[in-house]
């Protein structure tokens, strides 16, 4: 397939899914009433200066952008994927007096110059989200391309070795693919097509650590810690309903 036309695919699945009512409803509605985790205040504000300047990919409708806003991080731009995410939050700002950037863009072709971030962000295990391990690693590298030296990258990640009651689950779908019995639409080991609470399928693609740390590695990031959710905070039972247990990655670029 021309790579264009598999981006266009991959581009047009994502964006079609949020671009749907009851997502936009569910993710405008994150900004009040679910906020910034307890987890993510923790490692924004351990890792992230509030006079950084802030890329957040995959704002959505702006929960992270809006409230680290509020939280003192006021040199910060959301970017998403769906417009209509991107009108819900930017009627929000207008409505609320903010002054937050919001832009509809592709994180696999950021249009930033070299080095011109101290921070991105990536949460809600969103990077997992875009179908295809190449173009996550163009995600990687455009972060880092965009990133200053020493600049920090923090995104969250599922890791399907520790995975609770799903861990039989990925033993049986480990033993098909060793065998050569796996959904022949799966690229790789991991991936999946859940469905998500609009009843449409979906992509997520399920790293353990291993995998994740050389993936990053290779594109030249150091690993300053990989740690899980609920490791560094017990979230509140909105926050539990809104998501589950994930891992926090904390890169720097070398």
């Amino acid at each position: 397939m021309n790579s264009k036309l598999e981006n266009y695919n991959v581009l047009n699945d994502i964006k079609k899914n949020y671009n749907l009512a009851i997502n936009i409803a569910r993710y405008g509605d994150a900004i009040d009433e679910v906020g910034l985790w307890e987890s993510e205040k923790i490692i924004f504000d351990k890792y992230i200066n509030k006079d950084d300047k802030v890329l957040d990919l995959g704002c959505g409708a702006g929960r992270t952008t809006i409230n680290l806003f509020k939280r003192g991080y006021k040199n910060i731009i959301g970017l998403d994927l769906s417009d209509e995410l991107i009108n819900f939050g930017k009627d929000y700002i207008t409505k609320n007096g903010l002054n937050i950037d919001l832009v509809v863009g592709d994180a696999m072709n950021l249009k930033y110059e070299d080095n011109s971030f101290d921070s991105v962000i990536f949460s809600y295990n969103g990077m997992m989200c875009i179908s295809g391990h190449k173009n996550r690693v163009k995600v990687l590298e455009e972060v880092y391309r965009v990133l200053k030296p020493n600049g920090i990258y923090i995104l969250t990640a599922h890791n399907r070795d520790d995975s609770g009651k799903h861990n039989e689950e990925w033993a049986a779908e480990k033993l098909l693919w060793e065998k050569g019995m796996q959904d022949s639409k799966l690229e790789m080991f991991g991936d999946k097509y859940p469905v998500d609470i609009t009843g449409e399928t979906i992509f997520l693609h399920f790293s353990n650590i291993e995998e994740l740390e050389e993936m990053v590695i290779n594109v030249g990031f150091e690993v300053l810690e990989h740690t899980k959710s609920t490791d560094i905070a017990d979230e509140n039972e909105k926050t539990k309903t809104f998501a589950g247990a994930t891992v926090f990655w904390v890169l720097r670029k070398k």
